[in-house]
């Protein structure tokens, strides 16, 4: 906040400068009345009580005249003026913003949300200053946030924390329809470019896993009073040839030989448990649990019998 200032001192300065520094400074925190800034030209005495408005209205069009845009004290703008765009913006060439997009793809590989979310908020910050809307929608582009909504995207991660129930509404889009569910959040997970919660329907009675940009709002949430913990689906499986800074959080080495490595994967359910397995291809060999061997057996023949029937419609 700025300090009022002594008379004597404001002999030494142009006070017409001086209020064009306050109204700039006001107009970036928020959008102002004229009212608003006639009071707080009368807090730093730099004006007087018996000036006129015009004055203050002469201040506003020399900005202007200098770039700065700044809109009419409307019934549209709450009969208060609004700075729409300032002089002293940032041009950001193509090499910049790739150079950024490089950088920020190998944060993306950390998989740290919250790491991430202020990226977001920086991106944010500086597109504010970017003169050129092109450059700054590119910039915004970068985010795998910018087409979620952050606040909620936090609360979840809290709720994660603490294990809380959470009712939400959803949209499938598989069903074109919405649904209530009351799940116990487990855990927020960044993966393939998509954000997930996993975490326990009470409905289903079984674990489940949401796109967050899926869910359309939070209804409600409450402590879990114990809630209720998904317990892992633990597999383990050998692999070859297979590269250390690969492995995921949920991956354990437990043996190592001259052929490959022994792997225990504690995932979050079958499903998951699966498509890991299946994206290893024939560098994986299933150990246990013999159940989960045997479907992963029996879906390698599906996929082997449809391949067979396209070959043949071919």
């Amino acid at each position: 906040m700025l300090k009022p200032a002594e008379k004597e001192d404001l002999n030494q300065i142009s006070l017409t400068g001086m209020r064009a520094l306050v109204i700039v400074c006001l107009l970036v925190e928020a959008p102002r009345s004229l009212q608003e800034i006639r009071d707080e030209f009368l807090r730093l005495n730099i004006l007087d009580e018996d000036s006129s408005n015009d004055i203050l209205r002469i201040d506003l069009n020399t900005l202007r005249y200098m770039g700065w845009k700044i809109s009419r004290a409307t019934a549209k703008t709450n009969y208060k003026y609004v700075l729409l765009k300032q002089p002293f913006c940032l041009n950001l060439a193509d090499d910049e913003i790739a150079l950024l997009r490089k950088i920020y793809k190998r944060l993306r590989e950390s998989n740290d949300i919250n790491l991430l979310i202020k990226y977001d908020k920086l991106f944010q910050k500086i597109a504010n200053k970017v003169c050129d809307d092109d450059s700054k929608e590119r910039l915004l582009g970068l985010s795998i946030f910018k087409h979620f909504n952050t606040e909620m995207v936090k609360d979840l991660m809290i709720d994660a924390e603490y294990k809380n129930i959470v009712e939400l509404e959803y949209s499938n889009p598989a069903k074109k329809s919405k649904s209530k569910k009351q799940v116990s959040v487990q855990r927020i997970v960044f993966k393939n470019d998509k954000l997930y919660l996993y975490g326990y329907d009470y409905s289903r009675r079984d674990s489940i896993v949401l796109n967050i940009q899926r869910i359309l709002k939070i209804l409600g949430r409450k402590p879990s009073e114990g809630g209720v913990d998904t317990p892992a689906f633990t597999i383990k499986y050998h692999l070859h040839s297979f590269g250390l800074d690969s492995l995921e959080p949920e991956e354990k080495i437990i043996e190592s030989d001259e052929n490959g490595y022994l792997i225990e994967g504690n995932y979050f359910n079958e499903f998951f448990a699966m498509q890991r397995v299946l994206s290893f291809g024939p560098r994986c060999t299933v150990i246990e649990p013999k159940e989960f061997k045997n479907k992963i057996i029996m879906k390698l023949q599906e996929m082997r019998e449809v391949y067979e029937d396209e070959q043949s419609r071919g």
